[in-house]
């Protein structure tokens, strides 16, 4: 009988082993998957918050030198102007963006890679004002009355923060502003974003978490063979 303990362990050591690398590869197929998987209901929802930070600088470049997002129209400004007026609230850096007839329009910034999130301050809001937000599953349209301001005369005592979300299989590309009919400005400053992490970036992820778990099986498999030979 005692000299079945031994075999017994042994065979409990293996099952074990063998358990916890079937974990950990059932662990790395669900991230893998949840990274593929795009859902049918897959959009840009826009609504009302936001500013919380880390805002991002903005300049003639774009956001962050264009490191983050390349600008091309409008014009970055430092102080009102007759037909643009800095929004209320703070202004980050002291830069605001305008767009309209007299600072061009459109403005569009484009990001170097594709982001889930977008927040910015929304400045003297008019009812002419129109953001189109382009991702990887369309364009989405958004003004001041469509996301429910509470003013949208463009008083210039008054700004709102905005905020954009890409559901899961969805990614922001640029956002451009204009309006309809042309007349100036549109307004906004204060840039926050939250990036995608890359297909290169996931598959790394996946790579290390794999890399991870071969080297635990492995480590156990030695200190199994070492207590047997001992």
């Amino acid at each position: 009988m005692s000299a079945l303990k031994p075999a017994i362990r042994r065979a409990v050591r293996r099952v074990t082993m063998e358990t916890d690398m079937r974990l950990i590869l059932s662990g790395i197929a669900a991230l893998a998957l949840t990274a593929a998987i795009q859902p049918a209901q897959a959009m840009v929802v826009g609504s009302l918050g936001g500013g919380t930070g880390p805002f991002l600088s903005l300049s003639s470049a774009g956001l962050n030198g264009g490191s983050v997002a390349t600008l091309s129209g409008g014009t970055v400004y430092t102080s009102d102007e007759p037909f643009a007026d800095i929004p209320k609230g703070g202004v980050y850096g002291g830069t605001f963006l305008a767009a309209g007839p007299t600072s061009g329009e459109p403005a569009v910034l484009t990001f170097q890679n594709p982001i889930n999130y977008l927040s910015f301050l929304w400045g003297s809001p008019d009812t002419y004002n129109l953001l189109h937000v382009t991702s990887t599953t369309g364009t989405y349209d958004f003004t001041a009355s469509s996301l429910n301001f509470a003013v949208t005369n463009g008083n210039q005592a008054f700004s709102q923060y905005v905020q954009f979300n890409a559901t899961p299989g969805d990614q922001i590309l640029s956002v451009s502003f204009n309006n309809s009919p042309a007349q100036d400005a549109f307004e906004t400053a204060n840039f926050s974003v939250s990036a995608v992490p890359e297909a290169s970036t996931w598959a790394m992820m996946i790579t290390g978490f794999f890399g991870i778990g071969f080297l635990a099986y492995r480590g156990r498999r030695q200190s199994g063979a070492a207590f047997r030979l001992a």
